[in-house]
């Protein structure tokens, strides 16, 4: 009988085997793929006194109301946001886009609007996080959006002050240019992006409430430890949609 016997070639002084090959292809291919994977998901970092924002070159740390981190390929820590406003208009951009990595904005419920916490563990994932535009509370440079990890929060954020509930994919440069404190009115040139604004309520809690007493309310309700604001009430001119800070 006859046997078959592999093809072989000589090389180096080393006989290879010819069906050896595929084998060894698979695993120089798998290792040069491995080189060129997506990096691993970045985390959030501390905000300091002397970060500026990425935007508006103003101190992160001066303003209220949630901030924005941004990992950018490029770049070995993330840029920084005073606001979530500020944030929406560097990642909306179309020449930023492409470098964008992980992207992450405060818990609005685990912080005291006024003076919101410097902890990076306030922090969530901004693509997944839910988002209240049209609302009265002012941020860094004006109107911002209220920005939280679960739905049920930002819920009851529009209950207790008004706004339109939003998620990432619902953001867009116009609506970020044409933010204001309250609903728009009809004819207004926003009142086409509005899909669902409930105009601030009158009873339940006062629109007069801050961010920190509703941070308070949620607090109290879900009993999880986190950094809660004292309550004072917010002045007129920001419910006339001027910036008191």
């Amino acid at each position: 009988m006859k046997r078959h016997v592999p093809h072989r070639h000589r090389e180096g002084g080393r006989f290879i085997t010819i069906e050896w090959l595929p084998a060894v292809w698979l695993v120089l291919l798998l290792a040069a793929c491995s080189g060129s994977r997506a990096p691993p998901r970045q985390a959030a970092v501390d905000i300091h006194k002397d970060d500026v924002c990425a935007v508006c070159g103003m101190y992160v740390s001066a303003g209220p109301g949630p901030r924005g981190e941004a990992w950018v390929q490029g770049y070995k820590t993330p840029l920084k946001f005073g606001s979530t406003r500020d944030f929406f208009a560097y990642v909306l951009e179309p020449e930023n886009k492409a470098r964008l990595q992980q992207l992450l904005v405060q818990d609005s419920a685990q912080i005291n609007w006024r003076h919101p916490s410097n902890e990076a563990r306030t922090f969530v994932d901004a693509r997944t996080a839910w988002y209240v535009a049209w609302q009265p509370m002012s941020g860094l440079m004006g109107a911002t959006f209220a920005s939280f990890a679960t739905r049920t929060d930002a819920e009851a954020f529009v209950h207790a002050h008004g706004g339109e509930l939003l998620r990432f994919s619902d953001m867009t440069p116009e609506l970020v240019s044409l933010l204001g404190f309250e609903c728009p009115h009809p004819g207004s040139p926003a009142f086409a992006l509005v899909k669902a604004c409930a105009a601030a309520p009158r009873s339940a809690m006062p629109p007069a409430a801050t961010p920190g007493e509703h941070a308070e309310v949620l607090q109290a309700r879900r009993s999880v430890p986190g950094e809660m604001g004292q309550g004072k009430h917010m002045p007129p001119s920001m419910l006339s949609g001027k910036n008191p800070y």
